[in-house]
């Protein structure tokens, strides 16, 4: 299969995936290198895309659903409105990639370097992102309810409407860190001076974290 071009990979991928994989072929670009590829809208549900290379690749609104990325490196990528929902992201690198209303519930990016990155607007539910180095992320108006962010670095992060409430952040830094009147911590688990050690006067008591705070 990989003698055939991408656009006859996807056509019988996409054969597989009708059929329920009785006829055509399961994408695989395991390992390949797919820098620069230009795969805007594609469907690339269930394939293997363990260590591929889409560096600088243009993968805006692709369908990873259930896609095995487990060390993908997708550094400077156009992931724009892409799909990773129950995609396996075990050590991808994310680092510069746009990310703009991409939709990661669930996702694990424990560790993960995602300077650079730009996640306004994205669903991260329930995503594991303890230690995290977002530091000056944009994370204008994502969906970080019941996140794990413990330990997570989010000095000088743009969280101005941001959710995150119900999310767990016992050792997060906001040091720097870009509130507004929407941003919303309720219900969150917190250390005591994390938020205090940043500028929190824009953001609505209501949407303060003070029944749980810890420390």
């Amino acid at each position: 299969m990989k003698d055939f071009s991408i656009s006859k990979r996807l056509e019988l991928h996409a054969v597989w995936l009708k059929t329920l994989g009785t006829e055509g072929i399961r994408l695989d670009l395991a390992g390949d290198d797919m820098r620069g590829a230009q795969l805007r809208n594609a469907s690339l549900v269930g394939a293997k895309l363990c260590g591929t290379d889409f560096r600088h690749a243009d993968l805006s609104h692709v369908n990873f659903t259930g896609s095995d990325l487990a060390g993908a490196d997708l550094r400077g990528a156009d992931l724009q409105g892409a799909d990773f929902a129950t995609a396996s992201l075990k050590g991808v690198r994310l680092r510069s990639a746009n990310l703009h209303k991409a939709n990661l519930p669930h996702a694990t990016l424990r560790y993960s370097d995602l300077r650079g990155t730009i996640l306004i607007e994205a669903n991260l539910t329930d995503a594991d992102m303890m230690s995290a180095n977002l530091k000056g992320v944009n994370m204008s108006d994502s969906k970080l309810r019941a996140a794990n962010l413990c330990g997570a670095d989010l000095s000088n992060a743009i969280l101005t409407g941001a959710d995150l409430s119900y999310a767990e952040l016992l050792g997060a830094s906001f040091r720097g860190a870009v509130f507004d009147e929407n941003t919303t911590f309720k219900h969150a688990t917190i250390n005591a001076d994390a938020v205090w050690n940043a500028n929190i006067s824009v953001i609505r008591k209501e949407n303060l974290p003070t029944a749980h705070c810890v420390g």
